[in-house]
């Protein structure tokens, strides 16, 4: 059995107070990190909206981490015990990131890895010369929900387009709820490509912090071994340095 065997991550949240269309404010916050906390998650990475449209890399930065200061700070003030939180964010691609000299404030903790969303729309060569550009520069580029582009995007163009230039992997917990999500997902898992999971959750009612049914699944199909390595990839990016 795999509980307490091993550190557990969740690698995709939006728990951070007022920064997106996540937690709303403390309180939610404060309900959202209970849950993952029950539902036996250690660790979470704050992965709020990055969009360059809205806002330049350093006012973002400052603000996430102000929020983030203050949400540490009520938690240490009252002795509560929730899962580590770890700053990161969820950067929507766009033309020209790979030349932003502020690029390096908007990794995973002080790691060189970068987790990117796609648009939902159709996907064009600039986006893929992005993403081998961020890469070019020595970051490492995880996508974000991939399994969610299943519907829009070709397969094959995932796979063969995007996959092919070295990326990671993160894909959601809820997703394995949905058939076709699931089956891009248990290709990936059984070719190790799924690096990393995360709940992406936004709130406590219809995108909420649900884990244990993700967990509860890699283990009986796959084996303790494989949620094994998928939680262990989330640790080994957290602790690299740039």
């Amino acid at each position: 059995m795999w509980k307490n065997k091993f550190e557990i991550t969740d690698f995709h949240s939006h728990i951070l107070p007022g920064m997106d269309d996540g937690a709303k404010d403390l309180k939610e916050s404060l309900k959202m990190l209970e849950k993952l906390l029950e539902e036996g998650v250690d660790k979470v990475i704050a992965t709020s909206h990055y969009y360059q449209f809205r806002e330049d890399v350093p006012t973002y930065v400052e603000r996430r981490d102000r929020v983030l200061y203050n949400l540490e700070s009520y938690i240490k003030e009252h002795d509560i015990y929730l899962p580590e939180i770890v700053p990161a964010c969820e950067v929507r691609i766009w033309h020209g990131m790979s030349r932003d000299e502020n690029l390096s404030k908007l990794t995973v903790g002080e790691s060189k890895y970068i987790l990117l969303e796609m648009p939902y729309d159709q996907w064009t060569d600039w986006m893929f010369a992005e993403v081998y550009s961020v890469s070019s520069r020595g970051f490492i580029p995880i996508m974000a929900h991939l399994e969610r582009y299943v519907d829009l995007i070709p397969e094959k163009t995932i796979i063969q387009k995007l996959l092919s230039l070295g990326v990671h992997v993160q894909c959601n917990a809820e997703s394995l709820k949905l058939r076709k999500s699931r089956k891009f997902m248990k290709k990936l898992i059984k070719h190790q490509r799924l690096t990393v999971l995360g709940t992406d959750c936004h709130n406590l009612d219809d995108r909420p912090p649900e884990f244990n049914y993700a967990l509860e699944y890699i283990s009986s199909k796959f084996g303790d071994e494989a949620l094994e390595k998928i939680m262990t990839n989330a640790n080994i990016i957290i602790s690299s340095k740039r």
